[in-house]
This record gives C-alpha cells, sequence and structure tokens, in this order.
C-alpha cells in the first residue's frame, strides 16, 4: 500500500477505536455482510448507505460520501 491508502486505513481504524461497544459490534456485523456479500451485495450496500449519509451535516461523513466511494458504488461495467 502507498502512503494514500495507509492514512485512509488509518482513519478508519482511528475512528472504529474511537466508537462505544454496541457501536463496534453493529460496525463488525455490517463489515461481515459487505466483506462475505457478491460484488452485486456490495454494491447495493454502498449505495444504501450513500442513499442514507449522502446527506449528513457531518464534515467527517460528507467527505467519505463525496469522495471516489461515490464512483465506486454508482460506477457499474458496461457490456462490450
Amino acid at each position: 500500500m502507498d502512503d494514500a491508502y495507509d492514512s485512509e486505513v488509518s482513519a478508519v481504524l482511528l475512528h472504529f477505536g474511537r466508537l462505544g461497544k454496541a457501536q463496534r459490534i453493529a460496525f463488525a456485523d455490517q463489515f461481515n455482510q459487505f466483506l462475505y456479500g457478491s460484488p452485486q451485495r456490495q454494491r447495493q450496500l454502498m449505495e444504501q448507505w450513500l442513499d442514507i449519509f449522502g446527506g449528513s451535516e457531518s464534515p467527517s461523513v460528507k467527505m467519505v460520501c463525496e469522495s471516489p466511494a461515490d464512483y465506486t458504488a454508482h460506477g457499474k461495467k458496461s457490456r462490450k
């Protein structure tokens, strides 16, 4: 990984470390659904999260929703 990816991973881990026990359990549940889901299911989850949190007033949530995550969730492959 390069520095940009290391920074993003570290930021996620830092935020995770600040969660309470119930929030960590909820995170782990959603993460497992995403991690072990099919590519289609992963895309559906990302689209759901963007729809739910895309209008958030939280600066950190807003930053994530406006990042490449939006492209990833809505970037569907086209047939050739």
